[in-house]
């Protein structure tokens, strides 16, 4: 512990409002006798300082000089520094040190108050920040997922379009007017999220008619890259009633060759241009054979092309 005590009188004593001209007159007529004077004083002061504080303790001394009208230097303040224990520099200091050091704890109280204001400041600050971070992180990935929601919207209004698109197309006179389901986005934008193409299942005067009806439905419903469940529905609908046509052309076809038989006809198919054999029995068995053969076989060629059975040559 250290404790600096001033010993001059002139820094010791408080300071004095004179004027300059009064300054000049004490100086004047001080002499250098008291200088002399006034410096065994403060010498004699230090030595009584030094007795009271011990061997133990420790002395440093910075001494103050004033020049005198003989052109010596005088002392006429000194500093005396003082380093040892609480009890010795209470001892000299009539209490002086342990009040040093209450001030030395308060002020390390206060110093480390200060520094623990700091750490709560700087703590808040910290994690004002750090809120802060964690707020702007929040927004950015509630950003990246909104952008994300657009996309897909977008990606899947395209998909709409072009499923639609690709049935109507392939309907033709079958099919309506498409009609879109709109979904509001995370932009607040709407966005085509679902649509359809009536098709209509019309049957034909002649089951060959409604085949062909039928075979441009299943056509239209299975023309998107990606059918839905409902274009499949439509598609196997379409193809059943196309199937039913087929069972019914063959019957017309069945009952027509039936009716020939009926009527003592029997026809053979051949490709173009391939003489067809028919017997049919006459009345006149007395005629030539010969050109019955080749009378019979005209007949048959003729009627078979009446009847669209096989193509006219």
């Amino acid at each position: 512990m250290q404790i600096t005590s001033m010993l001059s009188a002139g820094y010791l004593e408080p300071m004095q409002n004179i004027s300059k001209v009064q300054k000049l007159n004490d100086a004047v007529k001080e002499t250098d006798q008291s200088k002399q004077q006034k410096e065994q004083e403060i010498l004699a002061e230090e030595q009584a300082l030094k007795a009271k504080l011990g061997s133990s303790a420790q002395v440093h001394t910075v001494y103050h000089y004033t020049m005198g009208t003989d052109g010596r230097r005088y002392i006429t303040g000194a500093s005396v520094t003082m380093k040892g224990s609480e009890q010795d520099l209470n001892r000299v200091g009539g209490g002086i040190a342990t009040e040093d050091l209450q001030s030395q704890r308060q002020e390390a109280q206060e110093a480390l108050k200060k520094k623990d204001e700091n750490t709560e400041h700087n703590q808040t600050v910290i994690k004002a920040e750090t809120d802060k971070r964690k707020a702007e992180d929040k927004k950015d990935k509630a950003e990246n997922e909104k952008d994300a929601q657009v996309r897909e919207l977008k990606q899947i209004e395209n998909e709409v379009i072009a499923h639609e698109a690709a049935h109507q197309a392939a309907a033709g006179e079958f099919g309506g007017g498409v009609s879109y389901t709109y979904t509001e986005g995370p932009d607040g934008k709407s966005y085509i999220t679902g649509g359809e193409v009536p098709i209509h299942f019309r049957e034909g005067a002649t089951p060959e008619e409604t085949l062909r009806n039928m075979q441009q439905v299943q056509s239209a419903a299975n023309a998107p890259a990606d059918p839905s469940g409902q274009d499949r529905q439509v598609a196997a609908k379409a193809a059943a009633l196309a199937s039913k046509a087929r069972s019914e052309i063959t019957q017309e076809r069945a009952e027509r060759l039936e009716g020939r038989e009926d009527r003592g006809e029997h026809t053979e198919t051949v490709a173009r241009g391939t003489p067809i054999i028919e017997q049919v029995k006459r009345e006149d068995e007395g005629q030539d054979p010969e050109k019955n053969g080749v009378m019979s076989v005209l007949a048959s060629v003729k009627e078979l092309q009446i009847q669209n059975l096989i193509p006219a040559a």
